[in-house]
C-alpha cells in the first residue's frame, strides 16, 4: 500500500511539472446512466424495459481561444433490463400464456462524438465547461432467453438473439471541475445523449426493424489532468 501511495505522488508530482494549467483537458470518468423517455418504459410497444446502468468513458479538449474549444468524447454505456417486469407485461397482455420467466444481457452503446466547448470560471478553483457534441453511436439490444407456460401445449421456450445499428448521436451537457493543483482536478458531469437506431429482427412474418429512440444522462466524477 505504501509503494502505491508513492508512486500516486511521485506521478502527481510529475504531471503537476509537465502541465502548462490552461483550460484544456484530459479527463477519466465513469458514473450512473439513466434511461429516458419510451427507451425507459415498461410497456411492450415502443418500450424496452431498461433500467438504471453505468458508463465508462474519456474525452478531451482543446481551447483555441480563452472561451471556446473543440474536443472528442468516447463512451460505452450499459442498461440492464428488468426481466421480471418483462416478463409480466408478456404474461398480462396474452390470455393464454400462464407463466413466463425472462433472462436478458442488458443493452450496450458505444457513442463517439466530436464538438465544441466553451469554459466559464466560477471561482479560483472551480469552473464551469458547457459542451455540445455530435457523431456515431454503436448500439446492440440484448440475447434474451423466454421459458413460457401456456395454457394449451405449444414450444416452452424462445430466443431473440442480439441486433445492432449504428447512426447519429448527439449529446449536450456540462462539467464542473474543481481544482486540486496546477495539473489535476476533480470533474462532475452531467450529459445528455440522443440517438435514433432502428434494429433488424427475424419474425414469423419476415425480416422487420424496430426504430428506438435512445436517449439517456449520464452523471459521473472523474480524474482531470489539465493541458
Amino acid at each position: 500500500m505504501n509503494k502505491i501511495l508513492i508512486l500516486g505522488f511521485i506521478l502527481l508530482l510529475g504531471l503537476n511539472t509537465l502541465a502548462e494549467g490552461g483550460k484544456s483537458f484530459l479527463m477519466l470518468r465513469s458514473g450512473l446512466s439513466l434511461p429516458l423517455g419510451k427507451y425507459s418504459e415498461n410497456n411492450l410497444i415502443g418500450g424496452s424495459f431498461t433500467t438504471p446502468g453505468v458508463s465508462f468513458g474519456g474525452e478531451g479538449a482543446w481551447f483555441f481561444k480563452d472561451y471556446l474549444g473543440v474536443g472528442l468524447d468516447v463512451n460505452y454505456i450499459l442498461h440492464p433490463v428488468d426481466a421480471a417486469a418483462l416478463a409480466t407485461e408478456k404474461v398480462r397482455v396474452d390470455p393464454f400464456l400462464l407463466d413466463m420467466n425472462v433472462r436478458s444481457e442488458p443493452y450496450s452503446f458505444l457513442a463517439l462524438m466530436a464538438g465544441f466547448y466553451s469554459s466559464v470560471e466560477l471561482s479560483k478553483r472551480i469552473s464551469l465547461q458547457p459542451k455540445i457534441l455530435g457523431g456515431i453511436m454503436f448500439g446492440k439490444t440484448p440475447f434474451q432467453l423466454y421459458e413460457q407456460t401456456y395454457l394449451f401445449p405449444g414450444p416452452n421456450y424462445f430466443k431473440v438473439t442480439s441486433s445492432s445499428d449504428k447512426g447519429f448521436g448527439f449529446k449536450g451537457g456540462f462539467s464542473i471541475k474543481y481544482n486540486l493543483n496546477n495539473c489535476v482536478a476533480l470533474g462532475f458531469n452531467a450529459d445528455y445523449t440522443y440517438s435514433g437506431l432502428s434494429f433488424g429482427f427475424m419474425t414469423a412474418t419476415g425480416h422487420e426493424y424496430r426504430k428506438k429512440n435512445i436517449s439517456f444522462i449520464d452523471i459521473g466524477l472523474g480524474l482531470v489532468i489539465k493541458l
